[in-house]
């Protein structure tokens, strides 16, 4: 949809787009999406966005004057999982035109205290973003945690009783400096085991297999666990490099996402996850 790193005109991005031209955060109407700029301008109405050193999008929320409050487009932002919008964030270069940084994901909020265009104290919201690549690379096992293997032979129902002790409910973005959530490992495991091998997206074998003879396959949260999405495995899928990718990339992404929540319905609540 846009490239990062790309220099887009802010009033071409609208005339296409539709959504507020003015103001940090905008929210097109007819589109599933939510425009955020950041700007150093903003500094002079009480505005300080920018990275945390954990690698933290921090963005002030929208109002000039008084204590903020969550209306408008902090509330869009804030409950943006739940209505299904994507955040899609950029950085004013110059007058009229923005830098794409990215599209994030909302984990959570901080109040601060903070002054308004009057130089009035008052109370902001901040909002913490994440980059979408990082919950991408979490899945698909860069950080090395789901190419762990059981410590004992465990079959699947066992690995599966395991998985559902360890489910938690959707999440929404709460007060709290702390934006990363856990995953669990058994339901890693189960959902891999889940598979016996074959893509649970398109069905193929799983490309190649790691050193420890395991068919490679890499667990995707159909809702990302930092988009609200439950850490359950009603909503985790094993796929090949290729499905996976394309359910994070591809143009059909959505409804390809729509297609293997209902390919994991099916197997889970038909109670048909126990292969040979």
């Amino acid at each position: 949809m846009f490239v990062q790193g790309h220099v887009y005109r802010r009033k071409t991005l609208h005339d296409q787009w539709g959504g507020q031209q003015q103001g940090g955060i905008s929210t097109p109407v007819d589109h599933t999406i939510i425009f955020l700029f950041t700007s150093p301008s903003g500094e002079q109405h009480g505005y300080t966005d920018g990275w945390s050193d954990a690698g933290t999008f921090l963005y002030t929320g929208e109002g000039q004057h008084g204590d903020m409050q969550f209306t408008r487009g902090n509330r869009a932002l804030h409950d943006h999982a739940a209505d299904g919008k994507d955040i899609h964030l950029f950085e004013q270069i110059r007058k009229g035109y923005v830098r794409y940084v990215g599209q994030m994901v909302c984990t959570g909020y901080d109040y601060r205290q903070s002054v308004d265009t009057a130089g009035v104290s008052r109370r902001t919201i901040v909002f913490e973003l994440h980059p979408l690549s990082t919950d991408t690379d979490l899945e698909s096992g860069v950080d090395g945690e789901v190419t762990d293997t059981p410590t004992e032979a465990l079959s699947l129902d066992e690995l599966r009783s395991r998985a559902l002790s360890d489910a938690v409910p959707t999440r929404m973005p709460v007060e709290s400096k702390s934006a990363r959530h856990p995953r669990s490992r058994h339901i890693r495991l189960y959902v891999l085991e889940r598979a016996n091998g074959s893509c649970e997206g398109c069905g193929a074998p799983a490309p190649f297999s790691t050193p420890d003879g395991r068919p490679y396959l890499e667990p995707h949260h159909i809702r990302r666990l930092s988009d609200g999405g439950p850490d359950h495995p009603r909503w985790v899928i094993a796929l090949c490099p290729n499905c996976h990718r394309r359910a994070h990339y591809a143009v059909d992404a959505r409804s390809f996402n729509q297609d293997l929540s209902q390919k994991v319905q099916e197997v889970e609540n038909g109670g048909s996850y126990t292969h040979p």
